[in-house]
Parts: C-alpha cells; sequence; structure tokens
C-alpha cells in the first residue's frame, strides 16, 4: 500500500459535503397529509417492478398515518418509491445505486444460488428499495426487512444514502456494508442470534487487560450486528472494502470530530456520557483487524494474496492509529435486556486480537440458521473475483471501459485498487465507473424492463402472410 496515494484519496473523498444536503427536498410539504403522500406513491407506482406493489408499496400505502408522524421515516420509506416519479433529477444516479443494492443483495439470496448451496430457502428474497436523503446528517443507513414487517407490514428493506453521495459511486462501497450486510442478515431468522451466542466459544482463552472476559463478549455481541455486516461486506467487495472503509472513516472524521482528526486517522474511541449506550458499530480502528480476521479465513483466494492484504492491512491500521489505547464508556443493552456498564481504556493491540477472531469466526462458523453451512458456502472472495478486480484495475489505468469485466462488486473493488494506486484519476475512475453501472443496471434481471414485444408470435410463411395483409372481402373463406 502506498500510504502518500492513501492519504491523497482520504484528502479528496474528504471534499464531498458528506453530511450536507442536495435537492431536490422531498416531493410533499413538512405537515403533508396522508392524500398528499399516497398521490406521490402512485404517480411512481407504474416505474417499479411488481413484485414491490405487494410486498412494500400496498403496505406503505396502507400504513401512511403511522409514518408521517416521524420525517426521516417518511422522507425514507416513502422516498424509495416516490423518487421514481417522473422528473426526479438524479433519476440515472438512482438506477446505478439499485443496481449495485441488487447485485449485493442478491449475491448472498438469491433462491437459485442458496438451494444449489443447500442453504435454507427464504419465503421472500426481493432486493431493497433505495432513496437517496436530502439532508445527509444520518449518513448511510439501511431499514432492514424485519424492521419494515414490523412497521408497515411489508417484506423489502430500504437503504439510504445522503443525496450527496450521488455523484460519487467509490463511497458506495459502503452499501457492502448496508445491503450485504445488515439485509442480508435479518433476512435469515434466528442468523444474528447465532453467531452472538458462538462468541464465548469464538473467544475463549483470550485476555484483555481492563475487560472481564464475560464482558469481552458482551462487548461483542452489542457490536455484533455492524460487525457481521462489516465481514458480509468484506465476502462480497474483497479486501478492498477495507481500504475503501477506512478512507470513508477518515474524510468523515475530518469533519465531524471536535478539531477535525488530521487525515487518515480515524477514531479510536467508543464513548458516550455514563449514563447513554456505546454507539452499536465497532470501534473505527478495530474495524481494520476485523477485515484482516476475515482476509485470513477467506478459503478461495490464493494464499500468497492473503499474506500481502494482510500485511497491507497491517499498516493500514498503524496509518490510520491515533494512540494506543482504545477508549470504551457508556453501556451496552444486550438482547436480553441487560445493560453491561463498561469504563476503560484498554490495549489497542489485546482488542485487534480479538477483532481479528471474531472477524474470522463470522467468516467461517458453520451455522444452523444457514443448514450448518458457513456463509462462504454460498458467497465469498476468491481467485476468480480477484482475477476479475484486476481485470478493472488495468482496464481504468489504460482508460478502457469496464461494464462488461465483472458485476457491481468486483467493478467496486477494481476502482477502489486503481484509487489507491492513482487518486488523481478520481473524475476519470468516476465516470468509467457510473458507465459499468448503467450497463448493470440495463441488465439487472430485478429492474431491466422486458422488451415491448408481443407475447406470442406465430410463424407464418411468404404467402400466408401476404394473404392476412391482403384487404378482407365479403364472403372471403380463411386461409387453412
Amino acid at each position: 500500500m502506498d500510504q502518500k496515494n492513501f492519504v491523497q484519496l482520504c484528502t479528496t473523498l474528504a471534499a464531498i459535503d458528506m453530511f450536507g444536503s442536495r435537492p431536490p427536498a422531498p416531493s410533499w410539504p413538512d405537515g403533508a397529509d396522508v392524500a398528499t403522500v399516497r398521490t406521490a406513491l402512485d404517480d411512481a407506482r407504474t416505474a417499479i417492478p411488481l413484485g414491490y406493489a405487494g410486498a412494500y408499496i400496498d403496505p406503505l400505502s396502507a400504513q401512511l398515518a403511522r409514518v408521517i408522524p416521524d420525517p426521516t421515516m417518511l422522507e425514507t420509506l416513502a422516498g424509495a418509491v416516490a423518487q421514481h416519479g417522473p422528473g426526479y433529477p438524479l433519476a440515472a444516479n438512482l438506477d446505478r445505486f439499485l443496481a449495485v443494492v441488487s447485485n449485493l443483495y442478491r449475491s448472498f439470496l438469491d433462491r437459485e444460488k442458496r438451494a444449489a448451496a443447500d442453504f435454507p430457502p427464504l419465503e421472500e428474497a426481493l432486493p431493497p428499495l433505495a432513496t437517496f436523503k436530502y439532508q445527509g446528517d444520518d449518513g448511510p443507513f439501511t431499514v432492514p426487512v424485519d424492521s419494515v414487517a414490523q412497521f408497515i407490514g411489508g417484506s423489502a428493506g430500504v437503504v439510504s444514502l445522503p443525496a450527496t453521495y450521488a455523484d460519487h459511486p467509490v463511497l458506495w462501497a459502503s452499501l457492502a456494508h448496508e445491503t450485504g450486510g445488515h439485509d442480508v442478515v435479518h433476512a435469515d431468522a434466528g442468523l444474528l442470534q447465532e453467531l452472538q451466542n458462538g462468541l464465548p466459544r469464538a473467544l475463549k482463552g483470550t485476555a484483555v487487560p481492563g475487560l472481564r472476559s464475560s464482558d469481552l463478549v458482551a462487548l461483542w455481541s452489542y457490536w455484533m450486528d455492524e460487525a457481521v455486516a462489516d465481514v458480509y461486506g468484506l465476502l462480497n467487495i474483497g479486501p478492498t472494502f477495507a481500504f475503501n472503509l477506512a478512507a470513508f472513516f477518515s474524510a468523515l472524521r475530518s469533519k465531524t470530530q471536535a478539531g477535525g482528526f488530521p487525515i487518515p486517522k480515524i477514531s479510536m474511541q467508543s464513548v458516550s456520557r455514563a449514563d447513554s449506550p456505546l454507539d452499536v458499530h465497532p470501534t473505527d480502528i478495530l474495524r481494520i483487524h476485523l477485515a484482516i480476521g476475515v482476509v485470513q479465513a477467506l478459503g478461495g483466494l490464493a494464499s500468497a494474496k492473503r499474506t500481502a492484504y494482510v500485511a497491507d492491512l497491517h499498516q493500514l491500521a498503524g496509518l490510520c492509529a491515533t494512540g494506543d489505547t482504545v477508549e470504551i464508556s457508556g453501556y451496552a443493552v444486550l438482547d436480553g435486556g441487560d445493560a453491561v456498564q463498561f469504563d476503560a481504556s484498554v490495549a489497542l493491540p489485546r482488542l485487534q486480537e480479538t477483532a481479528r477472531k471474531v472477524g474470522g469466526y463470522i467468516a467461517t462458523a458453520n451455522l444452523a440458521a444457514l443448514g450448518k453451512h458457513s456463509i462462504q458456502d454460498i458467497e465469498t472472495w476468491d481467485d476468480a473475483d480477484e482475477a476479475r478486480a484486476e481485470a478493472i484495475r488495468a482496464a481504468l489505468a489504460a482508460r478502457q471501459p469496464i461494464g462488461a469485466l465483472g458485476d457491481d462488486a468486483q467493478l467496486l473493488a477494481g476502482a477502489t485498487a486503481r484509487l489507491l494506486e492513482a487518486p488523481g484519476d478520481y473524475a476519470s475512475i468516476t465516470q468509467a465507473l457510473n458507465d459499468g453501472l448503467d450497463q448493470s443496471y440495463a441488465s439487472d434481471p430485478i429492474w431491466s424492463l422486458p422488451a415491448a414485444e408481443p407475447i406470442f408470435r406465430i410463424q407464418t410463411s411468404p404467402s400466408l402472410a401476404a394473404a392476412s395483409a391482403a384487404p378482407r372481402r365479403a364472403g372471403r373463406s380463411k386461409a387453412a
């Protein structure tokens, strides 16, 4: 890894207004009534694949009275439909966004892939809808399918990105965490709980001064939803996911922390008030070592490649660190309702060791929720993926099109790899990536529309075709 290039990429991303606003605002005024929002949904309905009508649009329309009092949920859930209406200025960006969401989601939950791998079937596996949020203060987030089911009775999730991200598809690698992570995990009933239950065994024998073993298990159990989303993201996009995520964090933290973090530093604290909950995400610096644990466990990637990536990730973690301890303060509420209080300063190397163990555990555990399979039995990053990403990187270096060279995950991996060696080519890489995602959307099995052709065609002989085209006369017999 070239440290200078990584710093330049972080600096480029930091110029994006990641928490700012970008028009258009939602297509209904503040305090809108049910009828106004329902009209916006109806205006967009025919532009969305029919499967979403019963799975999402109709339940949402029926439950608008519950949604309207919460402006964020209204903008998210209704915007995922309304932005397909006529005249939406970010329509091309939204199409690319949807192509990425669809590809990342289907990589884990496609019914045919699951059947071939002997995974338990799912009742429904529609990819999440997507929306660009006018005000970016919430950053990227997802409303997973189980939350949508509880709130409006629908059976498809929603992924939201700030609208200021719309012109920067390289940032969409974070979708591998949201769509290829949260939405996938929540689609398999019992998966998250089973992973949490296996933590005592995964962390057995790991001593971290300052934390009791039970508290260490509780901490990673609290972080598990976010940790597994990272692991799934890496299995989908490959090791470059971790470099992309670290650059994103560096750009983000340089704007959000008091006084600003110097690029390329990322957070080493999980600190809140003693009477407030911890962040549900693992501390930023630990997520690089979580990725190392996954890379070490990639069974389909050549040993030499794994070794090289691990070395680069260790270098990355050292470059991004701001010290040698991690501060953890606040409380974690576990699934059973119990709260565990934390107030510790923990040696970074010891917590990084636990992160590697947790990453490897998630990537390799055989789980009853998956029919006693590991998640890598259905999706992993292997030598074939690596070859595709390398071909995409090389094509970008040669200023050649990349659309036909790989799927969306491989396009994002190849683009990230090229940016890490030529961050000054950000504009041309972005354009090539946009073109590739346009091609992906056009061929997506969920979003691409069939050609407007007759359902049936009857093969006719030239004479019969001519006869059928001739004017009809009274008493003329039908052709045999």
